[in-house]
């Protein structure tokens, strides 16, 4: 089954893109674990490749508001 989405920009493109590429890797880990640990798996390898994604959605959210970084309220 083949669905669209609608994104506003390149950086909304590329994010779809990654958790496309995010859920597809976190599906074969489950698929190639041992019996049993399936669970433990997923949960490595999004300990040891999960939070470096993260930061660079992140990262990628503030490029368009940098104040956001600054002390105070975001205006």
């Amino acid at each position: 089954m083949s669905e669209s989405i609608t994104v506003a920009n390149e950086q909304e493109k590329w994010v779809a893109l990654q958790a496309v590429e995010t859920f597809r890797a976190l599906r074969q880990a489950v698929k190639t674990a041992p019996h049993g640990k399936g669970l433990a798996t997923v949960e490595a390898l999004v300990h040891d490749k999960g939070f470096n994604h993260l930061r660079t959605l992140y990262e990628a959210a503030l490029q368009d508001h940098p104040a956001a970084q600054k002390k105070g309220p975001a205006r």
